[in-house]
């Protein structure tokens, strides 16, 4: 409570209280004769009674008075703070936030485009990518499990049953090229393809297929046998050095098209796929046969959920690494469609509406469904302050008003007694 205030209703006692002595004492002694002098004297008394009596009246309120019998009706706050906690809860659950008074407010608000402002502010769109990443990463998270697995291959095949996919898929590839939204998922692409060239297992992989290839080379003849034994005796031919070269030249070869949209091994890809794509749209049989034997493989393939397995999982590794900080392909990729996003919802008028109304809706139900946990919560709120710690709170909100009327007490109360003591000298 503000000192200064607080020593309002103090002083304003105190000058009554001084008044009152020094009138009544100057007259006493006669050195005040004239009978006027008992009006401003009355008026002192009356500022002195209604001085104390609001002393009183503010007093009890957060205190007991420690006076026989009257002391029991003092303390109020403390001794009805069951009554109080029952009346704060009535008042803020059924008058300041009842579900018409939530509505009524919420009516009015545009939350889109509230949202989209907010989130065009440079360090509020940071967050929103990274609410998103840690959605994805959540959600990933279990990607390699086993039981994900056999869902998801239980999914596909499901949906690839008896599907045409051909028509919306060449579509679909063909929007993509025309937009270029296809360059972000390059970057992952050869990220991805980096890793797994780089990755043991696939060492193993490239190592095995050298050996066999050289093995088919010996039984294909006497002298080829003869000139690979040789080779290998004098060390002029090491498996182990041919597969660094192919992996140094994979590597050399993502390096180059990483980055770089032109590309010649992006560019006949795009090529090819933007080629292919055509043919899906026009329904070229082949094209078509070949989307339904991939469908047809995928669903009657037994050892398709080994496939899914690696596919998840190498996802996940993927989408991990993408995560992991603030300058990857998928961060780019984020940020541009936020902003993207952002400027299609804020000329979409109808849209917006759309948006408002399903989220003002959805909030309506849920003010209904849990109205009644706003009241538990104030009550929860007001039960963990004992005594003390309630009566301080209340005072420091209301006591400094509390103070001006222990100074209207005595105001009033003196400028009555000035009233009734100038009537009784005039009439009486």
């Amino acid at each position: 409570m503000n000192k200064s205030r607080n020593l309002i209703g103090r002083n304003s006692l105190i000058i009554s209280i001084l008044g009152l002595v020094t009138v009544q004492a100057l007259i006493h002694i006669g050195y005040l004769k004239n009978e006027y002098w008992h009006v401003l004297l009355s008026g002192f008394e009356a500022a002195t009674i209604g001085g104390f009596a609001d002393w009183f009246a503010v007093s009890a309120l957060f205190r007991e008075i420690p006076i026989p019998i009257i002391k029991n009706h003092t303390n109020i706050i403390v001794r009805n703070r069951i009554k109080l906690t029952n009346g704060v809860v009535d008042l803020v659950t059924n008058k300041w936030l009842s579900p018409e008074i939530i509505k009524e407010k919420i009516s009015d608000i545009q939350i889109v485009k509230n949202i989209l402002k907010t989130i065009k502010e440079p360090q509020n769109k940071t967050k929103v990518i990274g609410f998103i990443k840690e959605i994805i990463n959540r959600i990933t998270s279990n990607l390699d499990n086993p039981d994900v697995s056999k869902l998801v291959q239980t999914v596909l095949k499901d949906q690839l049953k008896g599907a045409d996919i051909s028509y919306s898929l060449g579509h679909w590839l063909k929007r993509s090229l025309d937009k270029g939204d296809h360059n972000d998922l390059w970057e992952i692409i050869l990220d991805s393809a980096e890793r797994t060239i780089n990755n043991q297992e696939t060492r193993k992989i490239i190592l095995n297929m050298v050996n066999k290839q050289m093995n088919d080379y010996k039984e294909e003849g006497f002298f080829k046998k003869l000139f690979i034994g040789v080779g290998e005796g004098v060390g002029a031919i090491d498996n182990q050095s041919i597969v660094d070269k192919i992996i140094n030249s994979f590597n050399n070869t993502i390096d180059e098209a990483k980055g770089d949209s032109n590309h010649i091994l992006r560019q006949k890809v795009d090529e090819n796929v933007y080629g292919f794509a055509s043919k899906l749209i026009d329904g070229n049989p082949e094209a078509t046969k070949m989307i339904h034997d991939i469908q047809n493989k995928l669903v009657e393939n037994a050892d398709t959920n080994s496939i899914t397995q690696t596919i998840l999982t190498n996802l996940k590794e993927s989408i991990t690494i993408q995560l992991s900080n603030n300058n990857t392909p998928l961060t780019h990729f984020l940020d541009q469609n936020i902003d993207k996003l952002t400027a299609e919802l804020e000329t979409d008028k109808i849209t917006q509406t759309k948006i408002d109304d399903w989220i003002k809706d959805t909030i309506e139900k849920l003010i209904i469904k849990y109205h009644h946990e706003i009241g538990e919560m104030v009550r929860l709120s007001l039960s963990k302050l004992n005594d003390y710690e309630l009566v301080n709170q209340i005072e420091e909100k209301v006591g400094n008003d509390l103070q001006f009327i222990r100074l209207n007490g005595a105001v009033v109360g003196g400028f009555v007694g000035l009233v009734i003591s100038l009537i009784r000298i005039i009439f009486l």
